[in-house]
C-alpha cells in the first residue's frame, strides 16, 4: 500500500496520515479517529471507487 493511498474515503484520510498519527502517539482506533477524522463519517463504502 502506497503511503498516499486513501484509507478513509469519506474523511479523505491517507495511509500516511494514519502512520503519522501512530508516530504522534495514537495507540488504538479511537486515538486514530480523534487525530485524523478517519472512520467518523461512515460513508466510505459509498464513496470508495471499489464500492467496498
Amino acid at each position: 500500500m502506497d503511503s498516499g493511498e486513501m484509507v478513509c474515503y469519506c474523511a479523505g484520510v491517507t495511509k500516511a496520515q494514519i502512520l503519522e498519527a501512530l508516530d504522534n502517539g495514537a495507540r488504538n482506533l479511537n486515538d486514530i479517529k480523534q487525530m485524523t477524522g478517519a472512520c467518523t463519517i461512515g460513508r466510505c463504502k459509498e464513496l470508495s471507487p471499489t464500492g467496498k
